[in-house]
Protein backbone atom coordinates (compact mmCIF):
# COMPACT_ATOMS: atom_id res chain seq x y z
CA UNK A 1 0.00 0.00 0.00
CA UNK A 2 1.51 3.69 -0.74
CA UNK A 3 0.64 6.39 1.31
CA UNK A 4 -0.53 9.94 0.03
CA UNK A 5 1.53 12.66 1.04
CA UNK A 6 -0.03 16.04 0.36
CA UNK A 7 2.30 18.77 -0.90
CA UNK A 8 3.09 20.63 2.79
CA UNK A 9 3.52 16.80 4.70
CA UNK A 10 5.80 15.75 1.57
CA UNK A 11 7.68 18.71 1.63
CA UNK A 12 8.15 18.42 5.67
CA UNK A 13 9.41 14.78 5.71
CA UNK A 14 11.79 15.41 3.05
CA UNK A 15 13.44 18.53 4.99
CA UNK A 16 13.59 16.04 8.98
CA UNK A 17 14.72 13.08 6.60
CA UNK A 18 17.17 15.20 4.74
CA UNK A 19 18.53 16.13 8.03
CA UNK A 20 18.49 13.18 9.83
CA UNK A 21 20.45 11.25 6.87
CA UNK A 22 22.92 14.00 6.65
CA UNK A 23 23.70 13.56 10.38
CA UNK A 24 23.80 9.66 10.18
CA UNK A 25 21.13 8.99 12.47
CA UNK A 26 18.46 6.29 12.15
CA UNK A 27 15.09 7.01 12.43
CA UNK A 28 11.93 5.25 12.24
CA UNK A 29 8.12 6.93 11.42
CA UNK A 30 5.84 6.61 14.44
CA UNK A 31 2.59 7.81 15.18
CA UNK A 32 -0.10 8.71 12.66
CA UNK A 33 2.06 8.43 10.17
CA UNK A 34 2.76 5.24 10.75
CA UNK A 35 -0.92 4.20 11.00
CA UNK A 36 -1.47 5.62 7.43
CA UNK A 37 1.19 2.72 6.85
CA UNK A 38 -0.17 -0.23 8.51
CA UNK A 39 -3.81 1.03 9.29
CA UNK A 40 -6.39 2.89 8.83
CA UNK A 41 -5.27 6.41 7.97
CA UNK A 42 -6.50 9.28 10.42
CA UNK A 43 -6.01 13.29 10.56
CA UNK A 44 -3.09 14.90 12.37
CA UNK A 45 -1.18 17.91 13.12
CA UNK A 46 2.22 16.29 13.66
CA UNK A 47 4.98 14.03 12.67
CA UNK A 48 6.53 11.90 14.91
CA UNK A 49 10.04 10.05 14.64
CA UNK A 50 12.30 7.51 17.06
CA UNK A 51 15.87 8.51 16.27
CA UNK A 52 19.09 6.79 17.74
CA UNK A 53 21.10 9.35 18.91
CA UNK A 54 22.34 9.83 22.17
CA UNK A 55 21.80 12.64 25.05
CA UNK A 56 24.73 14.78 23.83
CA UNK A 57 23.99 14.86 20.35
CA UNK A 58 20.83 16.31 20.24
CA UNK A 59 22.30 20.15 20.70
CA UNK A 60 23.90 19.33 17.20
CA UNK A 61 20.89 17.61 15.88
CA UNK A 62 18.74 21.02 17.12
CA UNK A 63 20.88 23.08 15.52
CA UNK A 64 20.95 21.17 12.44
CA UNK A 65 17.41 20.85 12.22
CA UNK A 66 16.55 24.91 13.13
CA UNK A 67 19.15 25.12 9.92
CA UNK A 68 16.82 23.13 7.90
CA UNK A 69 14.18 25.73 8.56
CA UNK A 70 12.40 23.99 11.29
CA UNK A 71 11.59 26.28 14.98
CA UNK A 72 13.04 24.95 18.29
CA UNK A 73 9.84 24.90 20.54
CA UNK A 74 11.48 26.17 23.69
CA UNK A 75 8.57 26.70 25.10
CA UNK A 76 7.59 23.10 25.12
CA UNK A 77 10.72 22.54 26.37
CA UNK A 78 10.17 24.50 29.24
CA UNK A 79 6.63 23.03 30.20
CA UNK A 80 7.80 19.60 29.93
CA UNK A 81 10.98 19.24 31.76
CA UNK A 82 11.05 15.77 32.55
CA UNK A 83 11.40 14.88 28.67
CA UNK A 84 14.41 17.47 28.59
CA UNK A 85 17.59 14.66 27.13
CA UNK A 86 14.48 12.47 25.74
CA UNK A 87 12.56 14.56 22.96
CA UNK A 88 13.05 17.65 20.56
CA UNK A 89 9.96 19.06 19.20
CA UNK A 90 9.91 21.59 16.53
CA UNK A 91 7.37 23.59 14.55
CA UNK A 92 7.15 24.17 10.92
CA UNK A 93 3.78 25.85 8.98
CA UNK A 94 1.40 24.96 12.25
CA UNK A 95 2.78 21.27 12.29
CA UNK A 96 4.94 19.96 15.07
CA UNK A 97 7.27 17.66 14.97
CA UNK A 98 8.79 15.65 17.73
CA UNK A 99 11.69 13.32 17.60
CA UNK A 100 11.78 11.08 20.66
CA UNK A 101 14.84 9.13 21.70
CA UNK A 102 14.48 5.56 22.80
CA UNK A 103 13.22 4.98 26.42
CA UNK A 104 13.67 0.89 26.97
CA UNK A 105 14.68 -2.59 25.24
CA UNK A 106 11.64 -2.32 23.16
CA UNK A 107 11.92 1.12 21.54
CA UNK A 108 15.92 -0.13 20.63
CA UNK A 109 14.45 -3.12 19.19
CA UNK A 110 12.43 -1.21 16.54
CA UNK A 111 15.58 -0.08 14.69
CA UNK A 112 16.16 -3.96 14.01
CA UNK A 113 12.80 -4.11 12.40
CA UNK A 114 11.79 -1.21 10.73
CA UNK A 115 10.52 -1.62 7.36
CA UNK A 116 10.92 0.55 4.31
CA UNK A 117 7.60 2.02 3.12
CA UNK A 118 6.76 4.07 -0.14
CA UNK A 119 4.95 7.31 0.57
CA UNK A 120 4.47 9.61 -2.65
CA UNK A 121 7.01 7.83 -4.23
CA UNK A 122 9.74 8.46 -1.87
CA UNK A 123 10.79 5.42 0.90
CA UNK A 124 11.06 6.43 4.72
CA UNK A 125 11.60 4.46 7.48
CA UNK A 126 8.46 3.43 9.12
CA UNK A 127 8.27 1.18 12.54
CA UNK A 128 6.88 -2.24 11.96
CA UNK A 129 3.24 -2.94 12.32
CA UNK A 130 4.11 -5.01 15.44
CA UNK A 131 6.29 -2.71 16.93
CA UNK A 132 3.58 0.24 16.05
CA UNK A 133 1.43 -1.79 17.94
CA UNK A 134 3.49 -2.56 21.00
CA UNK A 135 4.14 1.49 21.00
CA UNK A 136 0.54 1.92 21.00
CA UNK A 137 -0.04 -0.20 24.06
CA UNK A 138 2.61 1.07 25.97
CA UNK A 139 1.11 4.33 25.79
CA UNK A 140 -2.33 3.22 26.46
CA UNK A 141 -4.91 6.37 25.91
CA UNK A 142 -8.01 5.09 24.46
CA UNK A 143 -7.11 6.74 21.06
CA UNK A 144 -3.79 4.49 20.81
CA UNK A 145 -6.06 1.28 21.31
CA UNK A 146 -7.73 2.56 18.57
CA UNK A 147 -5.23 2.56 16.40
CA UNK A 148 -3.51 -0.66 17.44
CA UNK A 149 -7.23 -2.39 16.82
CA UNK A 150 -6.80 -0.76 13.33
CA UNK A 151 -3.93 -2.66 12.17
CA UNK A 152 -4.66 -5.64 13.47
CA UNK A 153 -7.91 -5.47 11.66
CA UNK A 154 -6.19 -4.71 8.45
CA UNK A 155 -2.59 -6.98 9.18
CA UNK A 156 -3.97 -9.79 11.25
CA UNK A 157 -2.80 -12.33 8.95
CA UNK A 158 0.54 -10.76 8.75
CA UNK A 159 1.47 -9.59 12.09
CA UNK A 160 4.02 -12.00 14.06
CA UNK A 161 1.90 -12.89 17.17
CA UNK A 162 4.64 -14.58 18.74
CA UNK A 163 6.84 -11.47 18.61
CA UNK A 164 4.20 -9.70 19.91
CA UNK A 165 3.33 -12.02 22.75
CA UNK A 166 6.65 -12.12 23.73
CA UNK A 167 7.08 -8.30 24.36
CA UNK A 168 3.82 -8.00 25.42
CA UNK A 169 4.68 -10.20 28.28
CA UNK A 170 8.11 -8.02 28.70
CA UNK A 171 6.44 -4.77 28.49
CA UNK A 172 3.97 -5.95 30.96
CA UNK A 173 0.70 -5.08 28.46
CA UNK A 174 -0.40 -8.46 27.85
CA UNK A 175 -4.10 -7.84 29.24
CA UNK A 176 -3.34 -4.87 26.91
CA UNK A 177 -2.76 -7.10 24.32
CA UNK A 178 -5.43 -9.42 24.86
CA UNK A 179 -7.74 -7.16 24.60
CA UNK A 180 -6.99 -5.60 21.32
CA UNK A 181 -6.55 -9.25 19.55
CA UNK A 182 -10.13 -9.89 20.70
CA UNK A 183 -9.32 -12.44 23.67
Amino acid sequence: MTVTLDDKTAVLLDRVVVCLRRERIPYVLIGAWALAAWGRPRATLDVDFLVLIKEEGLEHLSTQMTRAGLKLDETWLDWNPMLRGAQLRFQWQEVSIDLLRPRDQHDQQIFQRRRKKRMDGRYYWVVSAEDFILQKLKVGRPRDFEDAVSVVERRQKELDHTYLEHWARRLGVMEEFGYIMGS
